[in-house]
Formats: structure tokens, C-alpha cells, sequence
């Protein structure tokens, strides 16, 4: 059941770029980020009450919970932003791929989970797939990205989201996924709000229907029930096994474009797309899996 829970989480995921779309241009990013969560919270705020009596969470939960919304919402989010005004979207495509090998380093620091060899074949194996999706399988284009500073903030981004994951497998022995959902949000906004004040940037421009339907999908599908997806994955299975399923986020969002953007994908992003889904089943059918350490000591109440 996780597997399709992680699948559907990429799949959100992908989408929140094509959404994207309809949203560039009417607000700063930042602010779009907030109205992102501002939504989220606001949907998920009340089920957390009704399933869970309580708004709260214990003490031992809160740092761990700052932890998140300051690597996952705030931290992560301003560096891709500035990172996308200073690179190249091929280069953030490129160095988003490295959410795997981070989560994995930052488990072993955190934890001393080890790759099995077969697992690191797998992640390099589906690396390269991800690599020919986003290069369209043009080996100059990759030759031809040239590195400046908006990818070390990339490489910054990528780096929080790992310490973001890992985090929320540790609050996760405290709250409950959805809980650690709110949480994170609310103190990722909460970090956030200082960014746009001191810019002056909360206007809105033309905000269409189509404007509101974007950020109503960006802030439910998305947000809520992607970032829940990916607490339960996370908590169900650990944060490097889980981060292996990042890799389908470029090929969803290519597959998206293909069918909602009329932009063609050619044979070798196909190809790509295979060898992407291989490395995964590499990586996942290891035959010495160890055991992740998991947060399972939360009970529902």
C-alpha cells in the first residue's frame, strides 16, 4: 500500500508544476508559497481537531517540529526560489535529483542506516534515468549547463528537504502524520512571513478563477495530502527508501506536460522513464534490507 502512497505523492507533486502555470505572474513566489499554506492549514486544521481531540502537540514533539517547517516549508522553499531566479529550471531539474542521495547521507548521519550495494545501484541506476528524461536523452544539453550560485542554493534546498525528512520520521514517534502535517506548516509559515514583509511583496495581480482553482489544487492536492502521503511513507518505510520515489517527480511532471500542456515527450524520455522505474525496483527488491529505524511508538487516540 505505501508503494502507491509514495506514487501518488510524486504524481501531486508533478502537478503542482503544471499548476504552476496559472500562477506565475500574480504574485511573488514567496507570497504564492504562502497562500499555499495558508491554505493547507485552513483545510487541514479542522480534521486534525475531529480526528484527534486535541490541536496541541506534546513537548518532546515541538522541536522537532520547528525543525520541519524551518528545513521543509520556509528554508527549502526560499532557497528553490532563489535558486530558480539565479539558475537555469534544466539545472534545479538536474540537482533535484540528488533528494535521494541526501536523504540517504543524512539517515546514515542521523541514524547509521547504510546502503546495501545493490541499493546504491539502484539510486545511481534511476539517477541516470531521471538524468536522460530531463536532457531528452541530448548529451550536449547536459554538456552545456553551466554552474553558478543559484545551484549551490539548489544543492542548499535539496540538503534541508533531506533534514526535513529525516526530522519527520523522529516527530513521527510523537504525532501523528497528519498532526506533524499541521505542524510543519504552521511553523513554516510562521518563518516565512518575515521574508515577504520585509520585501513589501503581499499584492495580488489579476487573480482569475483559474488563478484560485491553481492555488486551491497547489494548496489541497499538493500540499495537504501530499505532504501526508509522504509522513505516512516516511514513517511507514524510513526516509531513504521513500526518497527513492522522488525520482518519479521529473517524470510525472513530463508526463503531466505531455497530456495536459501539449508538450511532446520523445522516445528517449520514454526510455528514461523505464530506466528510472528499474533503478526503483532495483533499489526496493534488495534481498538484505535492513531495518529502518521507525517512528511507531505514536498510538491514535
Amino acid at each position: 500500500m505505501f508503494v502507491w502512497q509514495l506514487v501518488l505523492t510524486s504524481l501531486l507533486w508533478a502537478g503542482n508544476f503544471v499548476a504552476g502555470k496559472w500562477t506565475a505572474g500574480h504574485a511573488s513566489a514567496m507570497m504564492l508559497s504562502e497562500l499555499r499554506f495558508g491554505i493547507a492549514i485552513l483545510v487541514i486544521l479542522p480534521f486534525v481537531w475531529i480526528k484527534e481531540t486535541r490541536l496541541l502537540p506534546p513537548r518532546k514533539a515541538i522541536p522537532l517540529l520547528l525543525g520541519m517547517g524551518a528545513t521543509g516549508v520556509t528554508l527549502f522553499n526560499v532557497l528553490l526560489f532563489e535558486a530558480l531566479a539565479h539558475t537555469s529550471a534544466a539545472n534545479t531539474g538536474l540537482l533535484s535529483t540528488l533528494n535521494p542521495a541526501a536523504i540517504a547521507l543524512i539517515s546514515f548521519l542521523a541514524f547509521g542506516h547504510r546502503l546495501t550495494l545493490r541499493q546504491a545501484a539502484g539510486m545511481i541506476v534511476s539517477f541516470a534515468g531521471v538524468v536522460i528524461v530531463l536532457t531528452r536523452g541530448d548529451l550536449e544539453r547536459l554538456l552545456a549547463l553551466q554552474f553558478n550560485r543559484g545551484d549551490l542554493m539548489m544543492i542548499g534546498a535539496v540538503l534541508f528537504w533531506g533534514c526535513y525528512t529525516i526530522l519527520s520520521q523522529k516527530a513521527m514517534a510523537y504525532v501523528s502524520p497528519l498532526a506533524a502535517t499541521l505542524w510543519s506548516g504552521i511553523f513554516g509559515l510562521a518563518f516565512m512571513l518575515p521574508f515577504n514583509i520585509m520585501q513589501f511583496t503581499f499584492t495580488l495581480v489579476d487573480a482569475t478563477p483559474a488563478f484560485w482553482a491553481a492555488m486551491i489544487y497547489i494548496g489541497v492536492g499538493a500540499t495537504v495530502i501530499a505532504s501526508l502521503l509522504w509522513n505516512l511513507g516516511v514513517k511507514r518505510i524510513g526516509g531513504t527508501h521513500a526518497g527513492i520515489f522522488l525520482n518519479l517527480n521529473p517524470v510525472f511532471t513530463s508526463l503531466l506536460a505531455f497530456l495536459l500542456l501539449d508538450e511532446r515527450m520523445n522516445a528517449s524520455q520514454w526510455i528514461g522513464t523505464t530506466v528510472v522505474i528499474g533503478g526503483m525496483l532495483l533499489f526496493s527488491t534488495t534481498h538484505q534490507r535492513r531495518k529502518q529505524p521507525r517512528a511507531d511508538s505514536y498510538s491514535e487516540q
